[in-house]
């Protein structure tokens, strides 16, 4: 029997940075008839869509860090029956600041952002995918320590981290994969520097990062990063207790 549903990916975040480089990856790299392309900003997501060449473009625009956002993708997903091929959880936001002094309302939103949703997403759009199927989350190096001064991005990106883990666990007798991508510092809209390094990391190129996550995905590997440095800060990592790792994170200026 064959399979006659449209073949499509799903990129939340996909207005511009590793979402819309995610776009073109797909498209040079998997079977599809469609990428569907989530994000708030409907220009930045024409231009996305404009961009691709073979694999056709849709527009969602949503803000998923809403209820109604999420069912914008979700009832799209019913009304079409799709085969979800690839599923990449990519929206989400964070900023430094002291938490005392932070907003209640902007830290809401981050949780619903960076955790809820695709922690809903995934476990609604899993009805349509098949033997195969790919779900990328991207999370964060910030995933590795606690971090003050960013605490509730790093503990929102550890969070997907686990999530991936456990999840990749669940779903490996259905041969459905999941794959935490975990990005350093990078030439992206996050970090508006034109500095080389921040704190003795180099920032990457997107692209490097964005293909090396497809190259992993495509292995089935459990994480994805780029970088000897960040690598080799993972594995340190492991071995140091959190007491000591919140405290020298304390010590780092991290971009505002």
């Amino acid at each position: 029997m064959t399979n006659d549903k449209k073949r499509i990916a799903i990129i939340t975040g996909a207005s511009s940075g590793f979402g819309r480089l995610f776009a073109h990856e797909l498209e040079r790299n998997i079977d599809l008839e469609e990428i569907w392309l989530v994000a708030r900003r409907e220009e930045k997501l024409i231009e996305t869509a404009n961009s691709l060449e073979r694999v056709k473009g849709i527009i969602i625009v949503a803000d998923l860090s809403t209820q109604e956002g999420l069912d914008s993708v979700l009832k799209k997903a019913q009304s079409e029956n799709p085969s979800v091929k690839v599923l990449i959880n990519n929206a989400g936001f964070g900023r430094s600041e002291e938490f005392t002094k932070g907003d209640e309302g902007y830290y809401s939103r981050m949780i619903d952002l960076n955790v809820k949703a695709p922690v809903i997403l995934t476990k609604r759009l899993l009805k349509y995918m098949d033997e195969g199927s790919k779900i990328l989350n991207i999370a964060s190096s910030a995933a590795f320590a606690p971090l003050p001064y960013f605490a509730v991005y790093a503990a929102s990106k550890s969070f997907l981290l686990n999530f991936s883990y456990a999840l990749n666990v669940e779903l490996k007798s259905k041969d459905i994969s999941v794959t935490c991508v975990c990005p350093g510092p990078a030439a992206t809209e996050f970090f508006r520097t034109k500095q080389k390094k921040i704190n003795g990391l180099k920032i990457e190129d997107p692209k490097k990062i964005v293909r090396k996550a497809i190259r992993d995905m495509k292995k089935k590997r459990k994480i994805s990063i780029c970088g000897f440095r960040m690598n080799t800060l993972r594995i340190i990592f492991k071995f140091i207790p959190r007491s000591y790792l919140a405290w020298a994170a304390g010590k780092i200026k991290f971009p505002k």
